[in-house]
This record gives structure tokens, C-alpha cells and sequence, in this order.
């Protein structure tokens, strides 16, 4: 209804005799369109919901796979949760306060689908059967949608309907040609199902299609006034390049007949939907949503396959036993340990094997994700600008008629004679300084940062003053000559030295660039919780002895008071990724450990690991030199105040870690944040940096805290692991780790003791980490790039299988433990004066080996009858021989005697 303000205005202009026409679809009409500004905002808004359903699939695939239970609408409150916090779902360049969302994102299952963009998530829990979900975004107001379904165990019936379901949407796409009908994606669809006609239901799939199925999407979810459908066929508004459109095929009130009446199986319903851009030149449309999976064997899951196979093993062993009772034989009886069950080896194989083709589609879809990210997202990124003088009038006056080499601290720049003029340089533009002296005078050498200029092409090419001005020409050197080196000299350094404090100064700055600002710490009034006497990792730096500090667990984070004034750290609870209470069993410390989602600054440094610890012995302990008795009371006093001293930490700390607990359960359980300890009993030795130390797993991470820097490796950014050098012969073995995203260079943990080999297999099953073991080390960077480059072919190559070497024969073995363990590496002198003794003597190995037939090979050697024959004459030789010199010796002495 208007308002009364309108209802006026029309009747005046109806009573002056204006006629009035609605233009609201001609403007709709005109808006439809989305120029060259608007169409990358649509694109980042499709790759804000493309993100948002894989993670919504990804964590439906994990409920199903771990039958947890869970609402409809607790799973549309975390995906909507993710949506709203963009890094969350891998796009660092979308701002939160940019990002909102179209509609709640909708799960339903059941058998009680409603395919409409203003259904709501039920508190029904989640079903086992059919899953439909819709996930719509905006980006800078531009909104985008995206729709599927998941099947769980469908019948063949059921995927012959999906696949007709599927088709007619891609034929409706098709049709979304610039200049078409507006009917004709429609007529397409349609068409589609009666060719799949599944189970002869094709007439019946066509009127279950509805009005329309498609609308248009931008500024609005959804535009009215413009649809897909048979109601505006032969319109004047025509189907046109830039339009951007959501086609969605929707088939509610299906039956699955292989179930019973009563069952939620029995009614199930299907909603594809794509967000896409139509083309010019009657070229196809960009589909904006394509990265997410929709064909069958991506949506259809089979869980009951291992309860078909249990159940045909158990009817295999009652026929066994029933043949058996009946006095028959059973040719392939097995062993009682066989018997009993496939051992942990084996059951660990088969997960493995399960694993594999899910990891390898995983790494196929995040790859081909992030090239069409890349592609559409292009590069940016800040241009910093350096300006020495505002004009000519603020250049410094030579002080005398002769121009001269100058410095100026103020304007940070350096001044240069140029053809009679001084000419100034920001020290920014500068990438080096030198002098030298030469017949009495000194040559100072200037190089400047240019394009071209030698060294690092990577670092040249990004010179901003480069990306910002391409087509301009670079001052690459100048060089000096002057009678008076002292002055030279002090040019030099005082150049050196600016040129060292902005370096220093900017990179700071850029660093600070970089963090995510944090919301401000809220202090708890009242009784505060406090752990005191704490040291802390990293140090804050500077000059001065190092004071213990005070960590404080205040309303919305935890607080670090040091000694001095300026040492004060606040860790907020939302950027606390991972906590860790170790406490100290094989250490000297117990600690407390936060790997954070953002990097805070401590001092001047960038970190995400913040570590708070207290010593429970003296890590250096003095020896007076004196002889020091196990029984000496002193002795026995001391190890018991140490005891005593560790029982008391590990009590302050546990206790705070519990309080601290309790906050963060009552306050922000979404957060689901937990203090998690290593276990101690699956621990190795290895060497992840530069020294070897204990690497402890725990329920989501691999850690290394006690030495600095730390190893935090959580299981969720693990790809794959590849277990290297891996021999019966060998007594270590290397793990390198890599992660999903493969812009990280691959980290190895090196000299592994191979008896952890197993804890560790065990470890990473557990957590549904997929590893392969090799004979040798790889080299991971151009293996990297060549998948990230092409990761079709890598996946029609076998996927990851490639690291599945498995060792063939002990010689390989042998040749590996000899070429990994031996450290010796003889020097050219030895090369040299041996090379022509070894050229002869394997010139007469091989003529020895040649002259020596097969025949002469096979009857070199005896069996173990004639080698036992060969051992029991030698020992009575042996004897008979011993016995001979007994009685030489004694007749010997007779002689003398």
C-alpha cells in the first residue's frame, strides 16, 4: 500500500492530467546489468559462498563420518558464523565489515524439505539420508547463492533421478545466451528431463519443476520482476550480457520406494542451485559457483558398505562351522592368530586405503579453487610512497658555490650534484653505498633500486615505485670522484646510517601493517585470577636484566605484566587457536603454550606463540668439585625441596589452567577452546629446525615447546605426511610434512629413532591423516609446483599414490643405508690420486664377472647338509690339531728336562 505523502502526489498530478506509468521493470531492468565495477565485487561474493557450502559439505561429510548429532540450526549458525569472519574460510583479502549474509544458510533433511529461500533450519537433528543446503552472501551489498544435496546410501533410482536433476540445470545454463528468451533456459530444463526420463518419470519431473527456475540476482537475492519461466516468454525484456542470474532446479515430494511408508528415507526432495554471468558474443556463461562439487559421485556417500561386507564375513564363518559339524574339511584354514582378528597393521592399511582417493579429490578441488581464485582475484596489494622535498623551494641551499655530497636527516633524502644542480634522493630509492681510494682520491659508488638492477629479479620486479610508474626509466648507478676522502668517508656512513634507521623503521611498520587488530582487553573487576613468579617467550628484548612477570585472566583475554613498565602482552581469547599445559616430566619446565590464529607484537617482534613458563630446577646446575655422596643428608634435603618445588608449580599452574577453563566454557563456548597436554608416553626424538629435541603429539597437534622457536603442526593444515628413508637397516628415519596450503614450504622432522615408527603411524591413523612411506628423500619444491601448476594431470596420474614406494629387495636397502648413514665424503686430492687405481680394478671386477657363467654361479654353493659336514670336519681338524701341539709342547719339556 503507498503511503499518504504518495497517495497526494498522485492525485495532484492525476488532477493537472499527468498520466502515470510504472517504470519500476524498465529501471529493474536497466539495473540488471552489471558493468565492469560491479561484476569482480559479484565474483568475490560467489568465491565468499563457494567457500562457505565446501565448508558447510566438509562438515556434514565429518558429522556423518563420526555419527555425531547435531541441529539443523546449530549447523546454519556455525556456517553462518564462518561467512561473517571471511579469513576463516581462507580469504584474507575480504574484510568482515564488508561480508554479510543474503538469508540464515538452511539445512534440512528428514523427509521435511521446504525448497524456498525464506525456509528456516529446523532444531530437528540431522538425518542420514537426504541433505539440502543453501548458502547465500553478500559482498559489498552484491549477493550471490548456491544450493545442493548431499545423498546418503541413495538408491540406484535415486541417482538416475539426480543425474536427470543435474543435466537439466547445465541445460538451463547453456541456454543462458545474450539476446535468448527469457523462457528458453526453461525449455531447456525441461527438455533435459524428458530426454533422462529416470525411471520413466520424466512428465512427472517436468511439473514438479514450477513457475520458473531462475530469477535475478545483484543488489537484490532476488528481482521479481525478471525471472526464468514460461509466464515471460515472448517478452520484451530479453536475456542480456552482463546479467547475472541464480538458476536453481528444485524437485520437492519425491518418493524413494525401496523404503517403508513410515520411514524419513521415504520422501526426499532435490535443490541445485549456481550463481552465473551471462557472456557477450553469444559466448557460454561464467558459472561463478562451479567450484563446488554437484555431479553424483560427489554427492552421493555409501557408509553401510563395510556392515554388508561384516555381514557377509560372519555368514561365510557360520558355513565354515556348519562344515566343520558336518566332519568336512576346510582347505584354506587359517591359523589361530589369524584367526583372531586383523592385527593394528592391518587395520591401519585399510584406513589408509580408504583415505586415499578422498585425499587425493580434497587436494584436487582445493587446488583447481585457488587457480580460479587467483585468477579472478588478481594481485594487489599497497604502494608505498616516499616524497623527499613538497617543491624546489624546500631543497636546502649548497652553503657554497661548489656542489657537494650532502646528507639530510630531516627529509631522510641524500642531495647529489647533477650537471651543475643538486638533485635530491629519498634513501629509499637507494640499495647501496661504497667508496674506495685509488691514486690518492676516493670513488664513492652509489647504487640505486631499479627494475633491471642485478641480484634478486623477485624482489626488483616488486619495487613499488616500478608497479607504479611501469613506463619510466630507472637511475640505475652514479659514481663520484673527490680529492678529500675524509669527506667521502663521512658521506658513506652518514648514507649507511639513515639509510639503516628508515630500513629498520618501515619494516617495523610493515609488519604492523600486516596484524589483524585485535578488540581491546576487557579487565575483570574484583578477584582477578593470577599465576606469578612466570617468565615469558619471546622476550621483549632491549638492554637490562630479565625480571619474572605476572600472566592475569581477565573478562575477554589474559593479561602479561613484566617487571618493567613497557612489558605488557594481552592475549585475547578469539585469537587463541591452540592452548597447551605441559607439564614438566622429562623437563625442566612447565608451561603454558598459545598458538594464536593472528600474529600480536612483543616488542619488535611479529609472533603467533606466546609461551609463559616457570623452571622447576636450575637448568645449569654449579659442581664445587668435591666428592658428593648419594647418602649425604644435604644431598637427600635438596632433591626433596626440588620435589616438593615441582609438585607446588605443577599444582599453580593446573589450577589456573582450570579457572581459565572455566571462563572460557561459560562465557564463549563457541570459541571451543581447551588446555590440551602431549602425550608423554607416544613422544620421539627428532630434529625439526636445527637441533634434536622431543617432539610430544596431542589430540590435534604435533609440538615441540620447550625450545624456542617452537613446533606447532596442527593436524587440520596437514595434506599429507611422507615417511622417508624408512629401512630395516636404517636406525633413523625423516618425516616431512605437507600442508594444504602449498604456498608453505613442506617441514621435515629429521633422524626420527625408528622403533617411534609404529606410535607414530598410530598416532597420525588416528587422526585420519593419510601418510606413505619411501626409501629415499625427495625434493618437494618443483614436486609442488608441478601439482599446483597442473593438478588435472596429477590427479589422473594416480594423485598423491606416486609417494607409494614400497622397498623391493634388501640390496636397494643396503644402497640407501650406505648413502644416507655415511657421512664420510672423500676430497678431490683422493679422488684424483685413486681414480686410476679404481678405473683398473673394476676393469678387472667386471672381466672376473663377465668370464663367469650362470651354470658356474648356481653350483658355487652348497646346501645346509654339506655346510654342516664342511663345519664338523673343520672342528675335529681344529682338535686334533690342538692335541698334536699339547703333546709337542710336553715332549718339549721332557728334553729340557
Amino acid at each position: 500500500k503507498e503511503g499518504n505523502l504518495t497517495e497526494y502526489a498522485t492525485s495532484l498530478l492525476r488532477a493537472k492530467g499527468v498520466d502515470i506509468v510504472d517504470v519500476s521493470s524498465g529501471i529493474a531492468d536497466a539495473m540488471c546489468i552489471k558493468d565492469d565495477t560491479e561484476q569482480p565485487i559479484i565474483r568475490k561474493a560467489a568465491a565468499l559462498t563457494s567457500n562457505a557450502m565446501k565448508w558447510l559439505v566438509e562438515r556434514v561429510e565429518n558429522i556423518v563420518n563420526d555419527s555425531q548429532k547435531i541441529s539443523h540450526a546449530k549447523l546454519s549458525e556455525q556456517c553462518e558464523d564462518r561467512i561473517l569472519e571471511p579469513s576463516s574460510l581462507g580469504l584474507k583479502d575480504l574484510h568482515a565489515e564488508d561480508v554479510d549474509i543474503c538469508y540464515p544458510p538452511i539445512v534440512q533433511s528428514g523427509g521435511d524439505y521446504e525448497l524456498k529461500l525464506s525456509a528456516q533450519s529446523t532444531d530437528n537433528k540431522l538425518h542420514y539420508g537426504v541433505v539440502h543446503l543453501s548458502v547465500g552472501a553478500r559482498y559489498m551489498q552484491y549477493c550471490a547463492n548456491i544450493g545442493r544435496t548431499m545423498m546418503i546410501d541413495p538408491s540406484k533410482t535415486m541417482e538416475e533421478i539426480y543425474v536427470a536433476a543435474t543435466a537439466a540445470q547445465e541445460a538451463a545454463l547453456a541456454a543462458l545466451i545474450d539476446g535468448a528468451d527469457l523462457a528458453a533456459p526453461y525449455d531447456a530444463a525441461k527438455k533435459a528431463l524428458l530426454e533422462a526420463d529416470p525411471d520413466g518419470r520424466g512428465e512427472e519431473l517436468v511439473e514438479m519443476l514450477g513457475k520458473t527456475i531462475g530469477h535475478i540476482i545483484g543488489l537484490e537475492l532476488r528481482e521479481s520482476s525478471i525471472s526464468l519461466g514460461p509466464k515471460f516468454r515472448g517478452s520484451a525484456h530479453k536475456i542480456r550480457a552482463g546479467q547475472c542470474f541464480n538458476i536453481q532446479i528444485g524437485l520437492a515430494n519425491l518418493t524413494n520406494n525401496h523404503v517403508k511408508e513410515n520411514s524419513k528415507l521415504r520422501s526426499w526432495a532435490i535443490m541445485i542451485a549456481d550463481t552465473a554471468v551471462v557472456s557477450s558474443n553469444g559466448n557460454p556463461p561464467e558459472i561463478l559457483t562451479q567450484n563446488v562439487k554437484k555431479h553424483v559421485q560427489d554427492i552421493a556417500y555409501q557408509i553401510n558398505d563395510d556392515e554388508n561386507e561384516e555381514l557377509g564375513i560372519i555368514d561365510q564363518g557360520r558355513a565354515k562351522a556348519a562344515t566343520v559339524a558336518e566332519g568336512g574339511v576346510i582347505v584354506d584354514a587359517k591359523t589361530r592368530h589369524e584367526l583372531s582378528g586383523p592385527g593394528h597393521e592391518e587395520i591401519r592399511r585399510r584406513k589408509q586405503e580408504t583415505l586415499a582417493d578422498k585425499k587425493n579429490r580434497e587436494t584436487h578441488a582445493r587446488l583447481v579453487g585457488a587457480q580460479q581464485a587467483a585468477t579472478t582475484g588478481g594481485r594487489g596489494g599497497a604502494i608505498a610512497d616516499f616524497t623527499s622535498y613538497t617543491s624546489t623551494s624546500a631543497v636546502p641551499v649548497p652553503r657554497s658555490a661548489e656542489l657537494v655530497l650532502a646528507v639530510d636527516r630531516e627529509a631522510e633524502s641524500i642531495l647529489l650534484p647533477i650537471h651543475g644542480q643538486s638533485v635530491p634522493f629519498h634513501i629509499m630509492t637507494m640499495k647501496s653505498v661504497s667508496v674506495t681510494q685509488d691514486s690518492g682520491a676516493s670513488f664513492v659508488r652509489i647504487n640505486f633500486n631499479s627494475p633491471l638492477a642485478p641480484g634478486a629479479v623477485a624482489a626488483n620486479a616488486a619495487y613499488p615505485a616500478n608497479i607504479k610508474f611501469p613506463d619510466l626509466c630507472f637511475l640505475r648507478e652514479i659514481s663520484y670522484r673527490s680529492s678529500d676522502s675524509k669527506h667521502a668517508n663521512y658521506v658513506v656512513q652518514e648514507i649507511r646510517a639513515l639509510k639503516r634507521m628508515v630500513t629498520q623503521r618501515e619494516s617495523e611498520k610493515a609488519e604492523r601493517a600486516t596484524l589483524v587488530r585485535q578488540e581491546r582487553l576487557v579487565l575483570s573487576h574484583g578477584r582477578v585470577h593470577r599465576l606469578v613468579g612466570l617468565w615469558m617467550l619471546p622476550t621483549f628484548g632491549g638492554r637490562g636484566g630479565r625480571k619474572a612477570g605476572t600472566l592475569e585472566a581477565h573478562t575477554n583475554g589474559l593479561r602479561y605484566v613484566g617487571a618493567k613498565a613497557e612489558e605488557q602482552v594481552d592475549v585475547i581469547y578469539s585469537n587463541i587457536k591452540f592452548a597447551f599445559f605441559q607439564p614438566a616430566k622429562k623437563e625442566i619446565k612447565t608451561l603454558i603454550h598459545f598458538h594464536l590464529h593472528n600474529p600480536i607484537m612483543v616488542g619488535k617482534k611479529k609472533t603467533k606463540d606466546v609461551q609463559f613458563y616457570m623452571e622447576v630446577m636450575e637448568a645449569v646446575q654449579n659442581l664445587d668439585g668435591g666428592r658428593r655422596n648419594m647418602y649425604d643428608p644435604d644431598e637427600i634435603e635438596e632433591e626433596q625441596r626440588d620435589r616438593e618445588r615441582e609438585k607446588r608449580i605443577h599444582k599453580e599452574f593446573s589450577g589456573f589452567c582450570r579457572k581459565v577453563q572455566d571462563i572460557w566454557e561459560k562465557n564463549f563456548p563457541d570459541f571451543d577452546l581447551e588446555f590440551d597436554s602431549p602425550y608423554h608416553d607416544l613422544a620421539f626424538d627428532g630434529v625439526p629446525f636445527k637441533s634434536t629435541v622431543r617432539i610430544l603429539p596431542t589430540a590435534t597437534c604435533l609440538v615441540e615447546l620447550t625450545e624456542f622457536p617452537p613446533l606447532v603442526v596442527s593436524a587440520e593444515d596437514m595434506e599429507v605426511i611422507n615417511l622417508e628413508r624408512v629401512g630395516f637397516h636404517l636406525k633413523n628415519f625423516d618425516m616431512a610434512i605437507v600442508f594444504k596450503d602449498f604456498t608453505k614450504d613442506v617441514h621435515r622432522i629429521d633422524q626420527i629413532p625408528i622403533q617411534n615408527l609404529d606410535n607414530l603411524k598410530q598416532w597420525l591413523a588416528t587422526l585420519d591423516i593419510k601418510y606413505y612411506e619411501g626409501k629415499a628423500n625427495l625434493n618437494w619444491k618443483p614436486l609442488l609446483r608441478q601439482i599446483r601448476e597442473d593438478p588435472d594431470e596429477w590427479l589422473e596420474s594416480g594423485g598423491w599414490e606416486f609417494l607409494n614406494n614400497e622397498i623391493e629387495d634388501d640390496e636397494d636397502e643396503d644402497g640407501i643405508a650406505a648413502e644416507s648413514e655415511s657421512e664420510f665424503e672423500p676430497s678431490e686430492s683422493e679422488d684424483e690420486s685413486h681414480s686410476d687405481e679404481d678405473s683398473d680394478t673394476e676393469s678387472l671386477v667386471e672381466s672376473a664377472d663377465d668370464d663367469m657363467s650362470e651354470d658356474d654361479i648356481e653350483h658355487d654353493g652348497m646346501d645346509w647338509d654339506e655346510l654342516e659336514e664342511e663345519a664338523m670336519a673343520a672342528d675335529e681338524d681344529a682338535s686334533d690339531s690342538d692335541e698334536k701341539k699339547r703333546k709337542q709342547r710336553a715332549e718339549l719339556k721332557k728334553h729340557r728336562m
